[in-house]
Formats: C-alpha cells, structure tokens, sequence
C-alpha cells in the first residue's frame, strides 16, 4: 500500500509588483494590460497618455476595475506614490497581482514614451 502525503497550498498573498515605463508601455500597447492613471483631474488637463483610464485616486473606487478580464492592471501617477496606494487597495479587494509604474510619469516621459502634453495652451 503507498501513503501519500498532502501538502495544502495556501494562495500567497497579493503583492505590488514594480515595472518600468517600457514594460508598461509594451503591454499597453500589445493590450496586454489596462493603464490606470489616478492622477487628479487639474493633473490630466495638462498631460495625459494615450489609451490610460482616468480614475483620480480622490475617487478611486476599485470596484471599478472589475470587468476587464485576464488582462494585466498597472496603476499609474506622476512619481509612483499615489499609484501604488491604488494598487494597494486593488489588493485588498482580493486581486493576486497588481503593477505600479516605478517613478510614474516622471519615468514614462523619461523614455520618451507618448503622451499628449497641453501644458502650452494654459498660458
């Protein structure tokens, strides 16, 4: 007679994964992911990128990202700092896994990655 043994595997908790700009920028171009931008309204009048969801962090409800399926979430704001509290309130909701752009758009811009800047038109 053979005895097996069995392991119980718990899930591990969630976690905040950091990435940089281009992993970001080649998943939300290749729709592997959704971009969410949490920065302020007055924020995104002045720059935005293209194909991110605006959901400002003062609002953010994160029953808000269900409904986009198996894709990838990654969180988004100016340096990194507000968008990982996003990302930390997805986790709390029970999502496994959640990416937040290391230093935000200061990060995006830096790699030269398109955004739509109007910064111009408010003089």
């Amino acid at each position: 007679m053979i005895k097996h043994k069995i392991v119980t595997l718990e899930k591990a908790a969630g976690r905040v994964i950091e990435i940089g700009a281009d992993l970001a920028s080649s998943w939300l171009t290749d729709g592997e992911a959704i971009l969410v931008d949490v920065r302020e309204p007055e924020e995104l009048e002045i720059e935005w990128i293209p194909g991110a969801l605006a959901m400002p962090l003062s609002r953010f409800n994160p029953n808000d990202i269900e409904g986009y399926g198996a894709k990838k979430i990654m969180f988004i704001c100016h340096t990194g700092r507000r968008s990982r509290e996003a990302a930390e309130r997805l986790l709390a909701l029970g999502f496994f896994e959640v990416y937040n752009v290391k230093d935000g758009l200061l990060a995006w811009n830096a790699a030269g990655f398109e955004s739509i800047d109007q910064s111009a038109l408010l003089i």
